[in-house]
């Protein structure tokens, strides 16, 4: 069983007992005595038209045909006011020997309590050679209850008519009139007519006659072709020909409301108003009650003081007393039963489960009405003429306090209170209330109404290659809550710890059971928490590369609720699970201080959010995942955009421990000269070696003073103190930097970092660490030359410190722009700070140094002394002449 196959189902309790079902499913097969009285043949009604069928395109015939083609499909109706009759025929050709299987054996169902069925023609056309079986076929008349294992039985027959010697190549050629009208619609009419369908047809033809006097309401979708009319005979005729339409495919995945088939409906309800009108008087309230149900109603008045309980009470009553079973004949496909008749069995369908809710419910003074509702179409219950056939279920509104509840009688019990109780969401329903006349909009769910919290547990403290204890606790809320309880209450404890056992071995081979499975329930809360126990006996294998071991994390519940389509080149819509709220905390216990980076990684969708954050604490590491849905469709315009979204989002969700065996604590550790990093050793002595030839030469910089002004402000004193003690303290930040660059260049780290398949590797952390060892080496061989020359008052300081500090800014950005290139390491805004607060604090220096007067009257001393010239000596007589 998959773990997330346990939504509620919506009509009923868990079906009891495989013999009981395969009992029901024989008896439904059997042959019924006295086939001749449930169908007869004859000629065709006057009032049919034939058509011929079309001819078959070998084009097309790739496009999904099955081993059939198509050459005709015709359905005409005659509803007028005391009758409907629909007629249809088939012509399709076998060709190959797997159409001679599809369209040699024919299905017709028929409601007999209120439908006949005469077939008209019955042939085998071979080479133009007609041969007709409509007396030699073989006929069945089988009791084949399409809903039975649904517990609904609706007395629906199925004439099966099997033909002799069809071959590839032939032609099969049917067609048979229903005639009779569900008496519950009250003489109405309404249905569709499809125009163009999945795989290759060549002629469709459709065709309605009605009444001239007749309220009609005709609705075109996808298709602009208008009708032909003529008006004969007194009726009104309606007819569609479509010759070879298109081929059209809808991927997998969209949803059930998505129909862009070419189609025509019809109704002779003129809006929804009409619709409450014929469903009132079906879902009326008796006035008085019998006396077993009356006592019921007095109980739950006497026992519960407050609307809310009352309605509580009502929906478990009916829940759990009143099993699932719907004998939907005849007119009992849309009427339900009284509620003292359905009280008294203790069975009925959602017709009689909310009907006798809402007798309930306005006996104990509440509020409560029937609502109608499609569980597929749901809201495309708004694109569909009005009429009943439009529903295919039905649930309660009730008013407590001002606000409404959709409650549905056919789940399983509910036992939450009212703030936990889960509701159904169809988008749309049809309230049958008096003066009802629209659609109502139903209470869409929120993202968190069907949730999951998981904690799973690792414990891998004695290394992954030894047995790894593996827990998993499930806490269900919602929907999903009550979905997950029915799965324990519909299956043994054994068989689902099976199943649950099963589903892990798809992502860890070698795993096994360490505990029993354990559900803990909270019903009032509707909150289920099941706990599992494994043991991964061999959790970790060699890397792929050959180069170490790794040991994969499994995410399989997220994995799934990310999962990509199977289409992801589509027109159509993808239906998406809504709502979908699921959190996982993954806790893992390491054997030593792993090398893991704290990070936070969002990725949003407006279909869904995801978000991951990773940190690690002494020797636990946790990973904290977040999705949560946000819609239940995805139109085909943004799945390119939805596919990358969740692309990066299972990504990030991949999680693997790498290592080699040699370098781990336990292994053999030698000296440090075993440890050392040579290459990277040798390569940063040399790179100091280059920055002290640059520095010597600066050095030698020796530039002429600036012209000073007062000579009695030479000296360190003022602001000049403070630039001392900052270089002092760059000097020591810059020798900070290095011990730390020693601790990344150490052989056990550089090689995480730098080897190609490890969980930390990425291409870009060897060029960014050599950039910021030459950085780092460059910085303090500086840093020491400039603190010498301010200490010598050399005339070349101010310049040359005003070149280091810009330099150290600009290496600073380029290491913060090299570092965003990489997921693990983008710039949070305290880096961002940092360099802002580098840059103003190199502006106000270097103006500093440009400005001030005592910078200029104490850095005066050059690097060579220069000789002032000789005086003349004024005692010579040359020059005293």
């Amino acid at each position: 069983m998959d773990r997330e196959d346990v939504r509620p189902g919506r009509g009923a309790d868990a079906v009891g007992g495989w013999l009981q079902r395969c009992l029901l499913v024989l008896v439904a097969f059997l042959p019924m005595a006295g086939h001749a009285a449930d169908y007869t043949t004859g000629p065709l009604p006057g009032w049919v038209v034939p058509v011929a069928p079309g001819k078959a395109d070998g084009a097309k015939l790739g496009q999904g045909s099955d081993g059939v083609a198509f050459l005709l499909t015709d359905t005409q109706i005659l509803a007028d006011r005391h009758d409907r009759e629909r007629y249809h025929r088939v012509v399709s050709e076998a060709l190959d020997a797997h159409g001679v299987e599809a369209i040699a054996n024919i299905q017709i169902p028929f409601d007999p309590s209120y439908q006949k069925l005469v077939l008209h023609s019955l042939d085998v056309i071979r080479h133009g050679r007609v041969i007709s079986q409509l007396h030699t076929a073989k006929m069945r008349v089988i009791q084949r209850e399409a809903g039975l294992e649904e517990r609904i039985y609706d007395g629906t027959r199925t004439l099966a008519i099997f033909l002799d010697d069809v071959r590839p190549g032939d032609v099969v050629d049917y067609s048979y009139v229903m005639s009779g009208r569900n008496p519950v619609f009250g003489g109405r009419d309404f249905g569709t007519y499809e125009l163009q369908f999945g795989l290759p047809v060549a002629r469709v033809h459709a065709r309605l006659l009605v009444p001239v006097g007749a309220s009609l309401k005709l609705a075109s979708r996808h298709t602009a072709m208008k009708p032909r009319v003529t008006v004969h005979d007194g009726l009104r005729d309606y007819t569609w020909d479509v010759v070879d339409p298109p081929v059209l495919t809808v991927e997998a995945g969209a949803p059930a409301w998505y129909s862009p088939f070419a189609q025509v409906s019809w109704s002779q309800f003129d809006d929804w108003g009409q619709v409450v009108d014929w469903a009132l008087p079906l879902y009326r309230t008796p006035d008085t009650l019998d006396a077993a149900l009356q006592a019921q109603v007095d109980r739950i008045a006497r026992t519960e003081s407050t609307p809310a309980g009352r309605m509580l009470a009502a929906l478990r009553l009916v829940q759990g007393e009143v099993r699932y079973l719907g004998v939907e004949i005849g007119p009992n496909s849309h009427a339900p039963n009284p509620p003292t008749q359905v009280y008294a069995r203790r069975f009925g369908d959602c017709k009689d489960k909310t009907l006798l809710t809402v007798t309930l419910l306005r006996h104990l003074g509440i509020d409560a009405w029937p609502a109608l509702v499609n569980t597929d179409l749901q809201r495309g219950v708004a694109d569909q003429l009005p009429s009943p056939g439009v529903f295919d279920h039905v649930l309660v509104l009730a008013r407590v306090d001002g606000k409404d509840w959709w409650i549905d009688p056919t789940r399983n019990t509910q036992m939450a209170d009212l703030a936990h109780l889960s509701q159904d969401h169809f988008d749309l329903a049809l309230v049958v209330a008096p003066g009802g006349r629209a659609l109502t909009a139903m209470k869409r769910a929120a993202p968190d109404a069907s949730r999951r919290e998981l904690h799973a547990t690792y414990d891998a403290s004695h290394g992954f290659d030894t047995p790894v204890r593996f827990t998993m606790k499930t806490v269900a809320s919602g929907d999903v809550g009550e979905a997950l309880r029915n799965a324990f209450a519909s299956n043994s404890l054994a068989e689902l710890q099976k199943n649950f056992l099963n589903f892990y071995a798809g992502y860890y081979p070698h795993i096994g059971e360490a505990g029993a499975l354990a559900m803990r329930d909270d019903p009032t809360a509707n909150r289920v928490t099941v706990d599992e126990n494994y043991m991964i006996h061999a959790m970790s294998a060699p890397a792929d590369d050959g180069r170490g071991r790794v040991a994969l994390l499994h995410f399989p519940e997220l994995a799934r609720a990310m999962n990509a389509p199977d289409t992801p080149i589509r027109t159509a819509p993808l239906q998406v699970s809504y709502p979908l709220d699921l959190s996982q905390q993954t806790e893992v216990l390491l054997p030593n201080a792993w090398p893991v980076k704290t990070m936070t990684t969002r990725v949003d969708d407006p279909a869904f959010r995801f978000e991951r954050s990773i940190r690690r604490d002494g020797l636990r590491l946790l990973i904290t995942d977040h999705f949560q849905s946000l819609t239940d469709e995805v139109p085909a315009a943004q799945m390119p955009r939805y596919l990358d979204d969740l692309a990066r989002a299972r990504k990030v969700l991949a999680f693997r421990f790498w290592w080699n065996p040699a370098l781990q604590p336990g292994a053999a550790r030698g000296s440090w000269i075993d440890h050392m990093n040579w290459l990277m050793a040798l390569l940063a002595v040399g790179m100091a070696a280059g920055w002290a030839w640059l520095a010597a030469r600066v050095y030698r910089y020796d530039p002429e003073p600036a012209p000073a002004g007062d000579r009695r402000l030479a000296g360190f004193a003022g602001w000049l103190v403070v630039l001392g003690l900052v270089l002092g303290f760059r000097l020591v930040m810059a020798t900070a930097a290095l011990w730390h660059m020693g601790g990344a260049l150490a052989i056990e780290r550089w090689t995480a970092l730098t080897t190609f398949g490890a969980p930390t590797y990425n291409a870009l952390w060897a060029p960014l660490l050599l950039f910021e060892l030459a950085g780092n080496l460059g910085g303090w061989v500086f840093t020491l030359l400039v603190l010498a020359l301010f200490l010598k008052r050399r005339s070349s300081f101010p310049r040359v410190a005003m070149l280091v500090l810009v330099s150290g800014v600009l290496l600073q950005c380029v290491d913060l722009a090299l570092s965003a290139q990489m997921p693990t390491l983008k710039a949070t805004e305290k880096d961002i700070a940092t360099i802002v607060r580098a840059v103003i604090g190199v502006s106000l220096w270097s103006a500093y140094l440009i400005r001030s007067q005592r910078v200029k009257a104490t850095f005066v001393v050059r690097h060579r002394t220069v000789e002032p010239p000789e005086l003349p000596d004024m005692a010579d007589p040359a020059v005293a002449g």
